[in-house]
């Protein structure tokens, strides 16, 4: 089943460059797509509109289709896309908000009404999946770069999105860090999450099943 399919893509910041031009794709279920390219490819500009932050958030110039589970996302609200897409981005600072573990993950939930009996549930099947029901106390400021990337990924999981896109989420990690998060990755794909990692680590990149190339804003390969 195709969870994700992406027709003729293009997209422009306001009155500035084409940063997207005609991307196409797609990704079936349980699949570990891995894609890649220089700096200014127009990587994380895809990201944003695979996970709906464009157009809902940043706006610009949007054309061609980004579908999910065949719903346009120019036509779902952003809540709603969340809901079915998950995204890790490369600074865990930027997701992190709340004074403890435990408070982070509970917040889109509680966003979401769900009653406390789920969210507890929830979240603790989250940490557990990533390991991480040690630092449930903990203040997220104090955690390690590593712990701090875990903590975003649980986050995202208790949401349970069917597709998580990882942002170049291991380039600010020392080697250590590195690999637990790819064992994580390892282990969502195994129960059956669709994956998008965008990275430049060779070591990450050998978990894709394929893996797409850009260059210039264009899928070269």
């Amino acid at each position: 089943m195709k969870v994700l399919q992406v027709e003729h893509l293009c997209y422009s910041y306001h009155l500035g460059k084409q940063v997207l031009r005609d991307i196409t794709f797609e990704l079936e279920s349980g699949n570990l797509l891995g894609i890649t390219g220089t700096n200014g490819s127009g990587k994380t500009t895809l990201c944003y509109c695979l996970s709906g932050i464009i157009p809902h958030y940043l706006g610009g110039i949007m054309e061609g289709k980004v579908l999910i589970n065949g719903r346009d996302t120019k036509e779902i609200p952003l809540g709603v896309i969340a809901r079915e897409v998950g995204i890790i981005f490369q600074d865990p600072n930027l997701q992190i908000m709340m004074p403890t573990v435990e408070d982070e993950l509970a917040f889109g939930l509680e966003n979401r009404g769900i009653t406390p009996a789920l969210i507890r549930e929830r979240i603790y099947e989250a940490m557990e999946l990533v390991g991480i029901i040690k630092l449930k106390d903990e203040n997220p400021v104090h955690l390690s770069g590593g712990e701090k990337q875990l903590v975003a990924i649980a986050a995202a999981l208790a949401l349970e999105p069917e597709i998580i896109i990882f942002d170049e989420s291991l380039s600010m990690l020392d080697e250590a860090a590195q690999n637990r998060i790819i064992s994580v990755m390892e282990r969502l794909n195994k129960i059956g999450k669709t994956l998008i990692l965008v990275e430049h680590t060779p070591k990450a990149l050998k978990l894709a099943k394929k893996i797409l190339v850009m260059e210039d804003g264009k899928i070269i390969t």
